[in-house]
């Protein structure tokens, strides 16, 4: 019996002994780890985008073009597409999982991650459409620079390769008279998933006079730009959405008075525009605003005339433009995409 009890007490220390040894490693092994942290507790990301944001890896944001100072101070060959290029971010600094830990005893060192950054896949080819007025149109090419030319005619030199644009621009339109004789209909058939659809009127629907004839009624050019003219743009924007494409609001650039003083006779449909991008989450590219800026600066107007369209008695048409206006305005276009149509910027040269 006194035997057995001196086997009993043998047993009960070998199995305290195994309890010990198994008991969870401390957190500062080599098999535990703990979450970096900052002062506030929150583990910090990995990837920023370059305004400090966390960078998201499918979708890698576009640099900005830059913000206003107040009128620019150079003149429309300052606007070349060097001057607006930018460079879009990548996913540099993205975390692939934490490195592996090397088996106890190995001299092998970790391995270290890549220097070089993973290479940002580029988007998809894609077609921007463009419906609008006399300002955005496709005019017949002269050896003249002084010809007539829509800052729609110059945008294929601010994106790169991968980009079609479809001016559909027509002369003389409003947003209604442009749907009510048939044009936006093509373009909502021919629009594919991912493509975008510019939208830019304004510069004929505020005039109280003219009129056009469209069957046996004659209709007004005039669109209240808060009731009538939002209207008949919101079914610019339900069609291009119900295609899969992407609407983009342009507001429309000023006539010749904005010279110095910045006179700006579209400036309360470009309000409207503003508004209604606002109102529908859709982005908007002020060329309104840039270009009243732009043409501020210029004082006196310049002479002879190299922005604005020359008539052929030597007046100025101080609505439409000639190439080295056309060329500017669409400058001025790729930079308001830069600043507010992302992932599109990314397309931009």
């Amino acid at each position: 019996m006194r035997s057995t009890g001196r086997c009993g007490v043998a047993v009960a220390l070998c199995v305290a002994m195994v309890a010990c040894s198994s008991e969870d490693a401390p957190l500062d092994s080599p098999g535990a780890s703990l979450p970096e942290a900052t002062s506030n507790g929150v583990a910090p990301s990995n990837a920023q985008s370059p305004g400090g944001n966390p960078a998201e890896p499918a979708s890698p944001p576009a640099q900005a073009g830059g913000s206003e100072q107040g009128p620019p101070s150079v003149d429309v060959a300052g606007l070349d597409p060097a001057s607006q290029s930018g460079t879009v971010a990548g996913d540099a600094g993205v975390a692939t999982g934490a490195p592996s830990t090397p088996d106890a005893g190995s001299s092998t060192p970790p391995s270290t991650p890549p220097s070089t950054p993973p290479s940002v896949v580029p988007g998809p080819p894609l077609t921007i459409f463009l419906a609008g007025d006399s300002t955005v149109s496709t005019y017949a090419d002269t050896p003249s620079p002084n010809d007539q030319a829509g800052w729609g005619q110059m945008l294929p030199e601010r994106f790169d390769s991968r980009v079609t644009i479809e001016n559909r621009a027509i002369g003389g339109r409003t947003a209604r008279r442009f749907i009510e004789e048939g044009f936006l209909s093509p373009i909502l058939a021919d629009l594919a998933p991912g493509d975008y659809l510019f939208v830019q009127f304004g510069t004929n629907d505020g005039n109280r006079t003219a009129t056009y004839v469209l069957g046996n009624q004659t209709i007004p050019y005039f669109l209240d730009p808060n009731t009538d003219f939002k209207a008949y743009l919101r079914q610019y924007l339900n069609g291009a959405r119900a295609a899969s494409a992407i609407p983009v609001l342009v507001t429309p650039p000023p006539r010749n008075s904005a010279y110095c003083v910045g006179g700006n006779g579209t400036g309360a449909h470009a309000q409207a525009m503003r508004e209604l991008g606002a109102e529908e989450g859709v982005s908007v590219v002020d060329l309104n605003a840039k270009s009243v800026a732009f043409l501020m600066a210029i004082c006196p107007a310049p002479t002879p005339e190299n922005f604005f369209l020359l008539r052929g008695d030597g007046t100025v048409d101080g609505t439409h433009f000639q190439e080295r206006g056309a060329r500017g305005l669409a400058g001025l276009v790729a930079e308001g995409v830069r600043e507010s149509v992302s992932p599109l910027a990314e397309y931009l040269e």
